[in-house]
């Protein structure tokens, strides 16, 4: 960074590779803050982009929307934050004015916009977001692990227990253990499964994923759909689960976490896709078992700062589950990765030179 200029990792589009620009530092507006960006995960959801999903905000784009950072400046109408306070970003920022907002989810608001997606994100050296974003980091938990936090864990957290509303004694099916689901099986068993079935194509993914406390593996084989599996989820679960939560965003692993249900049960759909989800019942089958089909985005505030407390106590450590750490230059290669499946890239994190 120069004067008044950055270094920003910028999606052109599709057809395009991603690439480190020079852009000018952005000046934060009366309720923003500007931070420097300490860490910055690389979250699966974007290899979509790449691959061609629409982005919802305008190209050319600055990804990344799993940040933590320090506070550099703030906004003439900004109060409560001072210049060095280490934060986190959450994804719950809505229009709060409509009924969605108002009823208490944010996240899901029409008019939702979220750094990386709608607006410039933080895979650069600077960052400017809504003051309301913030979230204090505490003191003891790194930047990576508060970074991680913002996505990867608050949103399985978020899945699980406010949208599956899962309780003590329930069993829980993950379908996509990746980062979010590997992290989706430690915080099942804190909010109190009482058995966990993982399901992959990774044979390397269902051993990190019994090591995270699994109490059943499933392997989808090669070339096989998932749903070719079905029955050895529901046989594992002894007849369904109550919650299955779904981290691929594919349409037959959709499928599949819904024959994972015990009647009364509720799929949680995460992963994010762009093929219209199956359900596999016919809809008398579908209503007599009372399935629930249930989306689930980001998180609350409330989510990410029970999950960085968690971790600031030593309930959960989010630094054992990366697998990879990156600078700025890298995070094109580090999306190569996540893309190509290769060297199992469980988690990857940008982390600015001065941190790493």
């Amino acid at each position: 960074m120069t004067g008044s200029t950055m270094n920003a990792v910028r999606f052109h589009g599709a057809d395009q590779p991603l690439r480190v620009d020079e852009v000018p530092v952005p000046d934060p507006g009366p309720h923003d803050v500007l931070l420097r960006v300490a860490a910055c995960g690389l979250c699966g959801s974007d290899v979509h982009f790449l691959e061609g999903m629409p982005t919802p905000g305008p190209l050319p784009l600055t990804l990344g929307h799993e940040p933590a950072g320090t506070v550099v400046a703030t906004g003439a109408e900004v109060t409560g934050w001072s210049k060095g306070e280490r934060v986190a970003i959450t994804l719950d920022n809505g229009c709060g004015k409509c009924r969605t907002c108002t009823s208490g989810w944010p996240e899901a608001c029409r008019l939702q916009s979220a750094p990386g997606l709608h607006f410039d994100g933080a895979f650069a050296d600077l960052i400017r977001v809504p003051a309301s974003t913030l979230v204090r980091v505490p003191e003891g938990v790194s930047m990576t692990a508060a970074a991680v936090a913002t996505d990867c864990v608050a949103s399985p957290y978020h899945a699980l227990k406010c949208r599956g509303r899962l309780v003590p004694g329930e069993q829980v099916v993950i379908v996509g253990v990746g980062g979010l689901g590997s992290m989706g099986i430690l915080l099942a068993r804190k909010l109190g499964a009482e058995r966990i079935v993982a399901v992959d194509a990774s044979p390397a993914a269902l051993d990190r994923a019994a090591s995270a406390g699994a109490d059943a593996t499933v392997l989808v084989p090669a070339g096989a759909q998932a749903t070719d599996v079905a029955g050895e989820v529901i046989a594992a679960t002894g007849g369904g689960a109550e919650v299955a939560m779904e981290c691929v965003g594919h349409s037959d692993t959709l499928s599949l976490a819904v024959q994972a249900l015990v009647p009364g049960g509720r799929m949680v759909a995460v992963g994010i896709g762009m093929e219209p989800p199956p359900i596999p019942y016919p809809q008398a089958l579908f209503a007599l078992w009372e399935f629930s089909v249930i989306g689930s985005f980001g998180s609350h505030k409330r989510d990410l700062e029970e999950v960085l407390a968690m971790t600031a106590s030593g309930d959960l450590d989010i630094d054992a589950g990366i697998s990879y750490r990156v600078t700025l230059d890298q995070v094109a290669e580090g999306y190569e990765m996540l893309r190509e499946h290769r060297d199992d890239p469980q988690r990857i994190v940008m982390v600015a030179r001065e941190e790493a």
